[in-house]
């Protein structure tokens, strides 16, 4: 039983990732789509509970029309679209486009998730083991997010604002409300919990600031048409 929630969580993950799923949960394998439609019946309808992608709609249409627009596809839990993210403030200032002109845009999908969520959250769901993800400071299963307001040894180079500090000069983050769902459904099995209840939380806590996307790819979809660049941070 382990095995087969572990497994279905990487296959559905994985179509997640790649898009396979912006349109809809028709794709979804065959166990998964009887588990959603079991939970649907009784109350937990994740097709019913996105977020409306509005307000992030608006939001990018105004990156893209800032300087030098550019996205960071943060979709492993790797902290590289941050690194990169004071880097392009760093270097633009260098070369003459101050921070206020600029357009950065981190999207938060796949296990990249696990940054969008307080200290809070990540410590009672256990999400650092949950996602295989280490604390770079402990180098223990996470128990917060060592992103929002980093101290000293996070970041492989000091002085690197976090997640607050990007925000403050006017980065634009947004979580994918997919992953929240899948991987709450999933967290539920594994502790024997309601899988709405789990949601709810995962929403109540996500960082201030942090906009809800109906899908990492949603946002990810609209790069091109508003002449945003697009960086994949996993690969460093």
């Amino acid at each position: 039983m382990k095995e087969d929630i572990i497994q279905s969580r990487r296959n559905f993950i994985g179509l997640v990732a790649t898009g396979a799923v912006a349109s809809g949960l028709s794709l979804l394998p065959n166990n998964l789509q009887a588990k959603i439609n079991k939970d649907a019946s009784s109350g937990f309808a994740m097709s019913n509970m996105g977020a409306g992608g509005a307000e992030l709609d608006e939001e990018i249409k105004r990156i893209g029309k800032k300087k030098h627009p550019v996205s960071y596809d943060i979709s492993q839990a790797i902290p590289w679209g941050f690194i990169w993210s004071n880097v392009y403030y760093l270097t633009n200032a260098e070369t003459g486009t101050p921070g206020e002109q600029l357009g950065i845009f981190n999207v938060l999908r796949h296990h990249g998730m696990i940054f969008a969520l307080n200290d809070e959250t990540i410590s009672k769901y256990k999400l650092g083991e949950f996602f295989g993800y280490n604390d770079p400071v402990t180098k223990q299963p996470a128990l917060k997010n060592p992103y929002y307001i980093p101290e000293d040894g996070v970041f492989p180079l000091p002085g690197l604002a976090g997640i607050k500090g990007l925000q403050e000069q006017g980065a634009v983050f947004c979580v994918c409300d997919m992953a929240r769902k899948v991987n709450a459904m999933f967290v539920a099995q594994k502790m024997g919990l309601k899988q709405e209840e789990v949601y709810q939380d995962f929403v109540a806590g996500t960082l201030p600031g942090i906009l809800p996307a109906p899908s990492g790819v949603w946002a990810l979809g609209r790069l091109a048409e508003n002449k945003i660049a697009y960086i994949d941070s996993s690969l460093g």
